[in-house]
């Protein structure tokens, strides 16, 4: 039978995490379904835990990469051999850390439409409040522009801040107005309204129409901004990127990532979004026909 979609699971560490995606994956209504785990260089021993724990169950495939490759890297080693020995149509990369309930794969695979490149579902944090969209816009070259100059000035901005904020002349909190404009309240609704490239980076379908232009992720890049990158490709091959009305994919946030919350990860994790996003400006300018060969 031939594999209508392969769910790709970037494992890394956190196997505890891992197993329960995997569950959720094995548990998914319909046929036609393989997982896809790929342990992206963890160095320790929770690989081996994920294998002893699926040992013998069908529909699953454990590859391991020597070194911790980046996300889309990573991912794209699932891909491809998802697309090479399975004959995957559509790919569903996540994240280690997302649950989701029974019908997803069905969901997402009707919400499949000619013109459309990637489906998202919607995803909600562990108290049920929807996950603010990673990307939603109608352009994505100004998206790309935008983020660049405000990763590489943010400490400028910061400080501009706080010296507006001393000054005795300015009649109200500058702060205030700063913390309203970027309260997770106000970003939804602005995000309300799905633009033409809407993109949920913890969880998303790579359909058979993307596959017709492209074979992978950006493998420039080695953690943040892949969303960004894949909004290009799609405007570069005319697609749109959808939020699909899915049954709640629950996003535990964070307990996968690489870095956890203290200030030096948190150094480290704007490093690399500077390096990612200085990888990816060439898209900007890159022609159809030479991402495709990349």
């Amino acid at each position: 039978m031939k594999t209508r979609l392969a769910v790709i699971i970037l494992h890394y560490k956190n196997y505890k995490e891992t197993i329960d995606c995997i569950n959720s994956a094995l548990k998914q209504k319909g046929s036609g379904y393989e997982i896809v785990v790929v342990d992206n260089g963890s160095g320790d021993s929770s690989f081996m835990k994920i294998k002893k724990e699926f040992a013998g169950t069908a529909h699953i495939t454990l590859k391991s990469l020597k070194t911790n490759t980046g996300f889309a890297r990573g991912n794209n080693a699932g891909i491809r051999y998802a697309r090479t020995y399975l004959g995957a149509e559509n790919c569903f990369v996540c994240n280690s850390d997302i649950i989701f309930e029974e019908s997803l794969f069905e969901e997402l695979l009707s919400a499949s439409v000619k013109g459309v490149g990637i489906i998202s579902p919607a995803v909600y944090d562990t108290e049920f409040h929807p996950q603010p969209i990673s990307v939603n816009t109608r352009n994505p070259y100004t998206s790309m522009v935008f983020s660049f100059l405000y990763i590489h000035y943010q400490s400028v901005i910061d400080r501009i801040k706080e010296g507006l904020h001393e000054l005795p002349f300015l009649p109200i909190s500058f702060s205030h107005i700063t913390s309203s404009v970027s309260s997770p309240v106000t970003m939804m609704k602005a995000e309300a309204k799905q633009n033409t490239y809407c993109l949920q980076g913890c969880a998303f379908l790579l359909t058979k129409e993307f596959f017709r232009h492209y074979d992978k992720l950006y493998p420039k890049t080695f953690l943040y901004g892949e969303e960004l990158n894949l909004a290009i490709y799609l405007k570069k091959a005319g697609l749109k990127g959808i939020i699909a009305d899915t049954s709640p994919v629950i996003h535990k946030g964070g307990r996968s990532s690489y870095m956890q919350n203290n200030k030096e990860r948190l150094l480290i994790r704007s490093k690399l979004a500077k390096n990612s996003l200085l990888r990816s400006l060439p898209l900007l300018l890159l022609p159809y026909a030479k991402i495709r060969r990349i």
